[in-house]
């Protein structure tokens, strides 16, 4: 858990602006979430998340255990299942807020982590998941996000083929398939007794990465198994997204993973995730989760995505802390003239939606590079015109002198 700097938190609401826009543009209308729940509702969506990893209290007034939500998608579950139950299907929810997740790896990350989500539930199949997929792309899009891979697995194919293997039999197996460690898969396999059949199968999926070819590659080992149905539903999610985003004008590079095992036991269908230089972890990820609905007694298809706020702003890096335009306003005496010019030029940048403030003339350059301000501007004898310097870290550019109303206008349109 960290503060936010003034920069910091500027560039963070900049982009919660675009990717809330972009879900608004989408048909998704925003909900609010307590950052407390009920311990009780979020075990009931957990599947994804390690329950060590919730901050439990108890709420002093009723004994009930609570606690600081590590997810959002079981809250908009509830909410879902209860107060919006009787709404026509599909329903489309997105939200922003943080989230809170112990953390037990030796390398620190952060705790408090801020997302903007998107959750379509009670619509199934392929349209549904390439809708979650494409507007989460748009929103890191929109927020000046160019240059990332797009991850597709499927939480279906491992599953199908371990279907019948008891539960600690499948755990051991896909632990050592997460790690993409084939030798420890196979002797593992191997010490399960899996069939000729079925080794063949498992083993394959530590190889079948890449692009489109993926899926013929695929057929020599998982054509006649049970995983074969979601291959086929995660290869017409793949053509369907390159026609889609063909169309919108930029496919990013896209990664077909069939031995993604990434919360197996959560994701029933297609998965994806957004990865960028930078910040080590995704971008942006989800799925589809069709059977977290019957656990709020609620049995509906559903499939959501959530995008990481704070790994999306270090991804972005210096291409999103650019000086935002703000104005200081050098005041240069203390005579009335002096005073009713600034006042002047303060309701005018004001007027115009130019953040502003007014500071005097032997300040004016320090302060407005400690705090970030991108222009200083100086009244002249004539109130109809300035002196403009533009600053840009280190660096200042004298303009020269502009007519006020021109420079305004020029400002509020950049």
């Amino acid at each position: 858990m960290r503060d936010l700097l003034p920069a910091e938190a500027e560039a963070q609401g900049r982009l919660s602006s675009r990717v809330l826009r972009t879900f608004d543009l989408h048909g998704y209308q925003q909900v609010s979430l307590p950052a407390f729940e009920y311990a009780e509702v979020l075990e009931r969506g957990l599947g994804m998340i390690d329950p060590a990893s919730l901050l439990r209290f108890v709420e002093p007034e009723t004994g009930e255990v609570v606690a600081l939500r590590p997810d959002m998608t079981p809250q908009v579950a509830r909410l879902v299942a209860t107060r919006l139950s009787d709404r026509p299907s599909p329903a489309r929810l997105s939200y922003r807020g943080s989230v809170l997740r112990r953390q037990h790896e030796r390398a620190r990350h952060d705790q408090q982590m801020l997302q903007a989500g998107i959750e379509l539930v009670g619509q199934e199949g392929v349209a549904a998941d390439l809708e979650v997929v494409s507007v989460c792309i748009f929103a890191v899009q929109s927020a000046g996000l160019q240059r990332f891979v797009l991850d597709l697995g499927h939480g279906g194919i491992a599953q199908s083929l371990l279907a019948q293997l008891s539960a600690e039999a499948r755990a051991h197996l896909l632990e050592a398939l997460s790690l993409k460690d084939a030798a420890e898969l196979a002797r593992r396999g191997r010490a399960l007794g899996l069939s000729d059949e079925l080794f063949v199968a498992v083993t394959s999926l530590v190889q079948l990465s890449g692009g489109h070819e993926v899926f013929e590659r695929a057929r020599a080992t998982l054509g006649q198994s049970a995983a074969w149905e979601a291959v086929e539903e995660l290869r017409q999610l793949y053509e369907a997204l390159i026609e889609l985003l063909g169309h919108a004008g930029a496919v990013p590079p896209i990664v077909v993973d069939l031995g993604e095992t990434r919360a197996a036991a959560y994701y029933t269908g297609p998965t994806f995730q957004i990865l960028a230089e930078g910040p080590g972890r995704p971008v942006a990820s989800g799925g589809r989760y069709d059977a977290l609905y019957g656990a709020f007694g609620a049995e509906r298809p559903a499939a959501g995505g959530a995008i990481q706020l704070d790994h999306l702003r270090w991804a972005l890096g210096e291409a999103d802390q650019l000086w935002r335009v703000r104005v200081v306003v050098a005041v240069q005496n203390d005579s009335d003239a002096e005073a009713d010019a600034v006042r002047g030029i303060l309701a005018k940048l004001r007027k115009a939606q130019i953040p502003c403030i007014s500071c005097g003339s032997a300040l004016a350059l320090d302060y407005a590079r400690a705090w970030r301000y991108s222009h200083v501007l100086c009244s002249k004898s004539d109130p109809t015109v300035v002196s403009v310097m533009q600053l840009s870290g280190e660096q200042q550019l004298d303009l020269g002198s502009a007519p006020l109303d021109e420079f305004v206008t020029k400002l509020s349109s950049s």
